[in-house]
């Protein structure tokens, strides 16, 4: 097929879009200032049913992700913590202890509310905060760096619940990756990932450094 004028000259666009975007790399600062006080930071869940969700509801329910996905997502969260200088916090693991307690304890009642569940593991935790991370869908990319027939997506949701005041802040990030072409505006993620098509690993870090920042973490 013949490429006209137009097509050369977004091209051209582009890589000078590219150019830029990779010259004026600056370090990111949090949105808000870090929450004070106790922190704890619940493991990644993978709800597969409306009820399990803090907010919001799922495009298709009954679908997990792939095995092993979840364990990877912790230690993502973990090194970008880090990565942020968020050392004192509670981690997952002893989250857990409170989130058995808190089933047992309430095992002979109705269904709890995931709100009330959560609420009742950071109550349990006796802490200020407890952030829980809730991957919502996950699709790999099926192709490779230079070339897809349909390109990863994910969604993930953080919840940063203030114990004291009762109340969650959500933040969300929502991807699937596009081509430059299609959305120019972009540009710049486009050349962070070197101009390729990323697996869900890739989508999910850059979402988990992204709303860390949102919520001061």
């Amino acid at each position: 097929m013949k490429r006209g004028p137009l097509y050369f000259g977004l091209i051209v666009f582009c890589l000078a879009l590219l150019s830029l975007a990779g010259c004026g790399k600056s370090t990111r600062n949090a949105a808000v200032p870090r929450p004070e006080g106790k922190l704890a930071v619940a493991g990644f869940t993978n709800p597969t049913r409306n009820w399990e969700l803090l907010a919001g509801y799922l495009d298709e329910e009954g679908k997990p992700a792939p095995e092993g996905t979840v364990e990877t997502l912790d230690m993502i969260l973990a090194d970008t913590l880090r990565k942020h200088q968020v050392f004192d916090y509670i981690t997952p693991p002893a989250v857990e202890h409170c989130e058995d307690v808190v089933v047992f304890e309430d095992g002979g009642l109705p269904k709890l509310s995931a709100w009330k569940y959560w609420l009742g593991v950071a109550k349990c935790m006796d802490v200020d905060y407890l952030l829980v991370p809730q991957l919502t869908t996950w699709r790999e990319r099926v192709g490779s760096a230079g070339g897809v027939e349909s390109p990863a997506s994910v969604a993930i949701d953080f919840y940063l619940i203030s114990v004291k005041e009762e109340r969650m802040i959500r933040s969300r990030y929502e991807e699937t990756q596009q081509a430059l072409l299609d959305n120019l505006f972009e540009a710049g993620k486009f050349a962070d990932r070197g101009g390729k098509w990323v697996t869900a690993t890739r989508l999910a870090s850059d979402g988990i450094e992204e709303k860390l920042m949102e919520l001061g973490l």
